[in-house]
């Protein structure tokens, strides 16, 4: 816990802004909060997460083992993340200990946003991209138990701060760290070892042709370098069988969806994925987009944690709107960044919604690509709710100030 608070003041351009700090600290506190009340009031009471349970428990298992043998595939499952935590668990086999390396990713993710803020020339809204990003109430009890959710955002956020750096100072270190991050974030989780193939082709393409500089000669070796580069993912990823096709991949989200959709729940929202047509998917993707970013709707809250979900769907439709409208008024270097992080961040979302069919399995699919949302979407939110408040406040005091000077008058 002590090293959790610690760490922030490691980098030099977070611990010289001492508000920054303490909004990262404010955060952790409430973070902390939740591990004790997980850890020591009933962790299934307050989070009731059957895989956080599981994944723990796999955890000190191996733990366990006169040795452990690092995996990352057994028995056809991903289970690098339960290794993880059963090497850390050969210290203590704690779940306050779990829980507090969920809270380091958490931590990690803070310094790498304000990190992306000061690439993106967003310094002066640091502190509420910190509080948006820390303070969701959903976010912050799966941030805080021993799901894999804290650390696919840190990967994802590291994977777009290492390509933007990469894209503003080419590099073969910053290369490396670009997949680096891949292949931890794509360690994580199933589907994302085939998202993260299209990621790294993506942000190939779009460091090579949306590159700041316009040398010819320099633009022949980035896209010879790009192409060798591509080339070997294809190739690594094909002989790990990560590698499928548009149809491939279609067909096993269809059979997925309806093996899932036939275990009914109050919040299964019904619409399928028609794989038949091209057509047929063209129609229904963007039904199911739609549903996953933002049910539960207000006519189908039925309680009041469906209210509360409501409340967070509607921020997260607000900072879109936002992100949107700064994509759209930005230009040049600034708008080419941000449409990249427009497209990595629409792309994760629209991974997790093909595969979710309820609203209570899509707040947790949210988490991963959240921060990226908050770093597009808040700063222009801030202003607008500043601009509220002046106009508001703005008005009732040139109004109070009428009132006093027609008294004097009088």
């Amino acid at each position: 816990m002590l090293f959790n608070f610690s760490i922030v003041l490691m980098w030099k351009n977070v611990r010289n802004d001492r508000k920054v700090v303490h909004a990262i600290w404010f955060c952790i506190v409430l973070h902390h909060v939740m591990v004790f009340l997980n850890a020591y009031v009933g962790y299934d009471m307050i989070a009731d997460l059957p895989d956080a349970a599981t994944y723990h428990a796999n955890g000190v298992v191996l733990a366990a083992l006169p040795e452990i043998e690092w995996k990352i595939y057994d028995d056809g499952k991903l289970v690098a993340y339960a290794y993880f935590l059963g090497f850390f668990y050969r210290a203590s086999a704690s779940l306050v200990l779990g829980e507090e390396l969920s809270v380091l990713a958490f931590i990690l993710s803070c310094v790498v946003l304000v990190k992306l803020a000061d690439l993106l020339d967003l310094r002066r809204f640091r502190i509420g991209i910190i509080l948006f990003f820390g303070l969701l109430p959903t976010a912050v009890i799966f941030r805080t138990v021993t799901l894999r959710e804290p650390w696919q955002a840190l990967f994802f956020l590291l994977f777009v701060y290492w390509t933007i750096r990469l894209w503003k100072q080419p590099g073969i270190l910053n290369v490396s760290f670009i997949l680096m991050s891949a292949f931890c974030l794509a360690a994580l989780h199933a589907a994302l070892m085939y998202y993260t193939v299209y990621l790294i082709v993506f942000s190939v393409y779009w460091v090579v042709y949306c590159h700041k500089k316009k040398s010819r000669w320099g633009k022949c070796v980035r896209l010879l370098f790009a192409v060798l580069l591509i080339a070997s993912v294809i190739l690594l990823t094909q002989m790990m069988g990560w590698l499928v096709t548009v149809g491939q991949a279609l067909e096993g989200i269809d059979d997925f969806r309806r093996a899932a959709a036939t275990v009914q729940g109050r919040t299964t929202y019904g619409t399928m994925l028609d794989a038949s047509s091209v057509l047929g998917a063209v129609k229904t993707i963007p039904m199911i987009f739609v549903q996953y970013m933002f049910a539960p709707f207000p006519w189908q809250a039925e309680s009041v944690s469906d209210f509360h979900i409501v409340l967070e769907t509607t921020l997260r439709f607000l900072l879109l709107f936002f992100a949107l409208s700064s994509w759209r008024r930005s230009s040049g270097e600034v708008r080419s960044c941000y449409g990249f992080l427009l497209i990595a961040v629409l792309g994760i979302e629209l991974m997790w919604a093909l595969g979710t069919v309820n609203w209570g399995t899509a707040i947790r699919h949210h988490v991963p690509g959240y921060g990226v949302i908050v770093l597009l979407g808040a700063p222009r939110l801030i202003l607008f709710i500043r601009e509220l408040q002046f106009r508001t406040f703005g008005q009732r005091k040139v109004s109070g100030e009428l009132n006093e000077q027609s008294l004097h008058m009088s």
